[in-house]
């Protein structure tokens, strides 16, 4: 062994048994030692706060996923994650020959379609003129049809007349009773057929002209479906350069450069998605709020925010209710006159106060996070969701909580520790938590006592009635008075201290 070791065991050594010494020793009835003394603290009069808390994560107001209807490679990706981009920056530039050539097909199919229907238009002037006119000759041939059996039937009657006259037959002939009686039949033949080509080129000119009038139609209709296929084709060549859809925060990108991406209308599994943006114009806490505390919350949260009475607002309402709410909870909480606290507070509110002392209306949400530690942030409930999920045997409910403050967008993805002010009691006596001692059903206090004016400071055990807590304090109802003093950390006693205390 060393000299050195030796030294140094022989100074610990004397160390502690000084220490020995000293502990017993009369003389420490007039010394005190730091570390045995204790640490007292004062019952205080004020509002106790009592919270409700929770977690949840922070997210964007939004996630946007952008694809493109073009599809193509990728040449250029001009942003960064992380980077924020207003409506209309360029987000991706993808490779534009293949969308041109759509545009030219699709350009030569409208060109095509165009001439076919201005085809089936004048073919459907044409129509219009024609149709009638062979309806007109269908009826002068249906007149002349009936003269020339006008005339057969003269011819016919005369000659049977003159058959009658003379039934000797000496006036006619045989066939000419059989060429007047043909060309009578043969008349009224050519009259019955006139009669139906007559009734045929009606027929024709409702049937055909209609069947020429929705050949426009169609040819308008497929002319038409070009011209939008032919929109569509510009439009995927357009988006061949990608725009930001709103102001943003890059998310994620999801393509690099080089990459053939799918059209996110053309390619039957959707599309290649190629960035994710989150809109960070608004920024919430989606918190888990356990059922045993949910009524709690739902007091606390604004009227447009409880299930039964939620509303939707306009973005610009929500964010101008939020931070009255603020500002009211920041004004109530000052010390104020009550001619202050009447500007502020409802009547029932007020009345609310003063009968039980509790207030009563919608209270902000107190938010931080790991990242930064040292900021605190404020949020309202902005929606509770009526719906339950359970979880490992929990049931928990949704809620939102829309935040109010700058530079917001930093949070995003953040796990958020949540404080809601669920109740409020004014004018209460508190004593810190470490004050407070349990046995059994019975609370008790420690104060600083003396039996004699030269003992060391000792300790004198107080039956308490306590109410609420906020985790750091407690409600005092009975037991003890503002600016009472009571250990904390109760005063330690020596071996002889002990010994004469007979403990």
């Amino acid at each position: 062994m060393s000299r050195g070791t030796i030294i140094f065991i022989s100074i610990l050594v004397l160390a502690i048994g000084g220490f020995i010494f000293i502990s017993q020793s009369s003389l420490l009835s007039g010394l005190s030692l730091n570390f045995l003394d204790g640490q007292k603290d004062k019952a205080i009069r004020g509002d106790l706060v009592i919270p409700v808390t929770s977690t949840g994560v922070v997210e964007s107001a939004q996630i946007i996923q952008v694809k493109s209807k073009a599809g193509g490679i990728v040449n250029q990706i001009p942003v960064l994650e992380g980077q924020m981009v207003k409506k209309g920056d360029i987000l991706v530039v993808l490779d534009p020959v293949d969308e041109k050539r759509a545009v030219e097909a699709r350009q030569s199919d409208a060109d095509r379609a165009k001439s076919a229907w201005e085809k089936a238009k004048i073919a459907l002037e044409k129509a219009k003129i024609d149709l009638p006119n062979q309806t007109l000759t269908a009826e002068a041939r249906l007149a002349d049809a009936k003269a020339r059996l006008s005339t057969a039937k003269y011819q016919y009657d005369k000659l049977m007349k003159l058959a009658k006259e003379q039934p000797d037959g000496g006036v006619y002939s045989e066939q000419e009773v059989i060429t007047v009686t043909a060309n009578r039949d043969s008349a009224k033949a050519a009259v019955d057929m006139a009669e139906i080509d007559v009734i045929t080129s009606k027929n024709n000119e409702i049937v055909l002209l209609k069947s020429a009038e929705e050949d426009v139609v169609q040819a308008q209709a497929t002319w038409e479906t070009t011209v939008k296929n032919l929109e569509d084709a510009n439009q995927r060549l357009a988006e061949t350069t990608v725009r930001a859809p709103a102001d943003a925060m890059v998310y994620s990108i999801q393509t690099r450069v080089g990459e053939a991406i799918q059209s996110g209308t053309q390619s039957l599994t959707g599309g290649t998605p190629l960035l994710i943006l989150a809109d960070v114009s608004a920024m919430f806490v989606i918190a888990q709020i356990d059922e045993a505390d949910i009524g709690e919350i739902r007091e606390i949260a604004p009227d447009y925010a409880r299930p039964g009475k939620t509303q939707r607002l306009e973005e610009s309402e929500y964010i101008r209710k939020a931070r009255e709410i603020i500002e009211k909870s920041k004004a109530s909480s000052q010390p104020l006159s009550n001619d202050e606290k009447a500007m502020i507070l409802s009547e029932a509110e007020k009345q609310a106060i003063e009968k039980e002392g509790v207030e009563v209306q919608a209270r902000p949400v107190v938010v931080t996070v790991d990242a930064y530690r040292t900021e605190t942030y404020k949020g309202v409930i902005e929606r509770i969701l009526p719906a339950p999920e359970r979880l490992t045997n929990a049931v928990t409910f949704k809620v939102r909580i829309r935040l109010i403050g700058e530079d917001l967008q930093k949070l995003n993805g953040l796990q958020a520790d949540l404080e809601f002010e669920t109740e409020t009691k004014h004018n209460v006596v508190l004593v810190k938590n470490e004050a407070l001692t349990s046995e059994v059903l019975q609370c008790y206090v420690f104060v600083p006592h003396r039996d004699n004016p030269g003992d060391r400071l000792g300790e004198k055990k107080i039956p308490v009635k306590i109410g609420a807590t906020d985790g750091t304090h407690t409600e005092v109802v009975a037991g003890l008075k503002e600016g009472e003093e009571v250990w904390t950390k109760r005063p330690q006693l020596t071996d002889k201290e002990k010994r004469e205390s007979g403990g």
